[in-house]
């Protein structure tokens, strides 16, 4: 393959030249002009390799000649190429401008000498944002663009910020006190037969404080619950803790406020001595018996009542 590789590639030479290359017809190694090769011009005249008793010039030979004459070749070109003339000066009166445009468009790019460093950009800023406004702009001036961002940034804008969001409330378990009257009064309304206004609100919770019964309310930023609790002296169980109110208003429920009320109950209770704690739950409270149970609370006993005429 590479002998047919090397034939193509010398007959190809050849052909370039005008020339024709001839190559042994033998097969047999060693036997008369076998691998060797000749050179015809066009009109069948021998040039090269071609003697008496057949081929003589080797690949080498025929490709040394080929090169050499091409370089022959390009060298009688280029000499016989006439020179180019020289450009006519320009009549008098002629555009400078255009002279010193083609001048610079041609004149070559200075090199940046190694270790140089290029000059900081200017940052002067004006003094005053009328001053930035007065002053030109100039976009191919990085500086300028630099103090036109700034002045800009600058301006007041005609949007008002919008206002921060409010927080979120916490919710707060203290201690009520006479103040909460007003409050509690939607809460206690909840109750089945209750109609107690401000003032009897008040009243029965200053009689409660006086007595210190412990009572608590939640706020949520708002009072949206209370918890009302006792100590009750028994002979069976000793000091027990009774909670005799518990109440949450109907849009906070079920987020945890009635439990943590009671763990503050629990808290007060444990303190006074008590080991025991029973809650009162009325029987029209929807739901109220099941809360209890999911905090462990047991039905032990029913509970009755009645009132008590004054004398």
């Amino acid at each position: 393959m590479a002998q047919v590789a090397t034939d193509q590639k010398l007959r190809d030479m050849a052909e370039h030249r005008g020339l024709k290359l001839v190559k042994s017809r033998r097969r047999k190694p060693g036997v008369g002009d076998y691998g060797k090769f000749g050179l015809i011009d066009a009109a069948g005249k021998p040039l090269l390799g071609i003697g008496a008793q057949g081929l003589e010039a080797s690949a080498q030979d025929i490709e040394t000649y080929l090169r050499a004459g091409a370089a022959s070749t390009w060298k009688e070109s280029a000499e016989s190429t006439p020179a180019r003339p020289a450009s006519k000066a320009r009549p008098s009166g002629g555009n400078d401008d255009d002279d010193q445009r083609l001048e610079s468009a041609i004149r070559p790019r200075s090199k940046r000498r190694s270790g140089e460093q290029p000059e900081p950009l200017s940052r002067e800023y004006p003094k005053s944002r009328s001053e930035a406004e007065d002053q030109p702009r100039d976009r191919h001036n990085p500086a300028a663009k630099v103090a036109a961002r700034v002045s800009s940034a600058s301006r007041p804008s005609g949007r008002r910020p919008a206002p921060a969001p409010a927080p979120e409330p916490k919710l707060l378990i203290r201690a009520a006190t006479a103040a909460d009257a007003e409050a509690l009064v939607p809460l206690v309304r909840q109750l089945s037969g209750v109609r107690l206004d401000e003032l009897g609100v008040a009243r029965n919770l200053k009689a409660a404080l006086k007595a210190e019964a412990g009572m608590a309310v939640a706020e949520f930023g708002e009072v949206v619950g209370c918890c009302a609790w006792a100590v009750i002296p028994t002979l069976q169980h000793g000091l027990v803790g009774r909670l005799t109110l518990l109440l949450v208003a109907h849009a906070h429920r079920r987020k945890g406020i009635a439990t943590a009320m009671v763990d503050k109950a629990v808290t007060s209770l444990r303190k006074k001595g008590c080991t025991r704690l029973e809650a009162m739950s009325d029987i029209d409270v929807k739901n109220a018996h099941n809360f209890f149970r999911t905090l462990k609370f047991e039905q032990t006993s029913y509970r009755f009542a009645r009132s008590i005429a004054p004398e």
